[in-house]
């Protein structure tokens, strides 16, 4: 019998568990998890129904093997009889109810002796004598394998010139907490660092909330997410024009089929869900100069069109824009004044010499987790790195790693039996973060530990 530890039990480490323990009797999992619920992580964690999913039902089964498990299960449930139709497939839900769906998915597998759950957080690790000996806040635990799961970590503060500011009060470090909105008045001016996912999360939770104030938002471009086509449309595949091409050939080939899309009344949404699946192959088929080039130039434009916002959030965001409630700046949070009820907060206008100041009453950093592992302030992270266990990659997007998961040191040697999932892995497959790619590398993590076991 062989021990593997899985720490983090988000998504990708409890589909991992439950791989493991599904395809080998020969297995015993200990999974670590801290702070958010078992399997839900912080994504699925929500119970505001206005936070809906932005990829379409009928891609996320937790299942590769079987697509239509989720939506299979929201038409066996009465209680969602509203969402029961044909189209499913094709629906935003609220993740609130993709939250609910996991809570049973991990009752129904996870009820097995070979398993233990540890609730406490992992702070140190050594590898010796072939095991290796996870160290958390509460326990001592030993394993002959070991995966990484920890998800995604807290944003990186903003780089101001007084960075002792950022111990107000009214700045909010964690945007997925409930201290902002428990706190939030109702007429109060605020302002959100980062223009994405997370911010347009917030807008609509304020809203939803009777919230009247003014809400600024600012990133280094003022880009926002795209919303998804009104039409359901597919587009051919031309994966063989981009693999293994540059990265010039790859943009031009996406725009060129943009425009045919276009011209043949096609949204062009189509044309992205048609690259999407291969993006992978693509990102991995890249020179280093290549993935350097698209993260500084191209990067927010790929993220505008695929991290898209479902028809009606789309709206609604548009709907605030045009009544000035929400105003989206493109620049740079450079500096900020005051420490009480009220902010002043200094910003680098994009592209022109002039800084703009405005006054709010709070702040939430919404700007997307940290990824360049030699920053974390993660005990974890630091033990891991010290010991060479794990290197941060070569584009400080994660950890160094082979596509079978198999973690990399610093001397890109891998590392016996110490495998990663999921956004760890960024860095290598670029897209690492959404429910079908992260089912398919856990059960490929599991199935490559299980193989080696064999």
């Amino acid at each position: 019998m062989k021990t593997i530890c899985i720490i983090g039990g988000g998504f990708s480490g409890t589909i991992t568990a439950i791989h493991l323990l599904q395809k080998s009797s020969v297995v015993t999992v200990k999974l670590i998890n801290h702070t958010y619920p078992l399997v839900k992580g912080v994504a699925y964690s929500t119970l505001r129904r206005e936070h809906l999913l932005n990829v379409p039902a009928g891609k996320m089964s937790a299942f590769a093997a079987d697509p239509a498990h989720f939506t299979n299960w929201v038409m066996a449930k009465p209680e969602y009889s509203e969402f029961h139709s044909p189209s499913i497939a094709h629906a935003f839900l609220p993740r609130m109810i993709y939250g609910k769906y996991l809570d049973e998915l991990s009752a129904l597998h996870l009820k097995n002796e070979r398993l233990e759950i540890i609730p406490s957080k992992a702070v140190d690790v050594k590898f010796s004598n072939g095991k290796y000996t996870v160290n958390t806040e509460s326990h001592t635990t030993e394993s002959d394998f070991l995966v990484l799961a920890t998800g995604n970590f807290q944003p990186a503060p903003p780089k101001l010139q007084n960075p002792s500011a950022l111990s107000s009060i009214n700045y909010f470090s964690n945007p997925w907490t409930n201290d902002f909105i428990e706190r939030l008045q109702p007429d109060e001016s605020v302002l959100l660092i980062g223009s994405g996912l997370t911010m347009v999360d917030y807008v609509l939770s304020m809203t939803a909330a009777g919230f009247k104030g003014k809400i600024y938002s600012v990133s280094p471009r003022g880009y926002l997410p795209e919303g998804h086509s009104e039409q359901v449309a597919a587009y051919p595949d031309f994966l063989g024009e981009l693999r293994g091409k540059s990265l010039q050939l790859v943009f031009s080939s996406i725009i060129a089929h943009v425009q045919k899309a276009m011209e043949q009344n096609i949204p062009w949404q189509a044309v992205i869900d048609s690259v999407r699946p291969h993006a992978k192959t693509v990102w991995m088929g890249f020179s280093r100069k290549d993935k350097q080039q698209f993260i500084s130039h191209v990067r927010h434009i790929w993220g505008v069109a695929r991290h898209r916002l479902p028809v009606d959030a789309h709206k609604k965001i548009r709907e605030l824009m045009q009544a000035g409630q929400l105003e989206v700046i493109g620049g740079r949070l450079q500096a900020l004044a005051g420490m009480n009820d009220s902010l002043e907060a200094s910003i680098k206008l994009r592209k022109v010499q002039d800084v703009r100041t405005i006054k709010v009453s709070k702040i939430v950093n919404c700007t997307g987790p940290q990824i360049n592992f030699n920053e974390l302030n993660e005990p974890l992270v630091k033990s891991l790195l010290r010991q060479d266990l794990i290197a941060a990659d070569e584009l400080k997007m994660g950890i160094r790693a082979l596509p079978s998961g198999n973690a990399l040191n610093s001397k890109a040697e891998p590392v016996p039996r110490l495998y990663a999932v999921g956004s760890l892995l960024r860095g290598l497959m670029w897209e690492t973060t959404a429910v079908p790619d992260l089912r398919v590398n856990a059960e490929n993590v599991a199935a490559q530990i299980i193989g080696s076991i064999d």
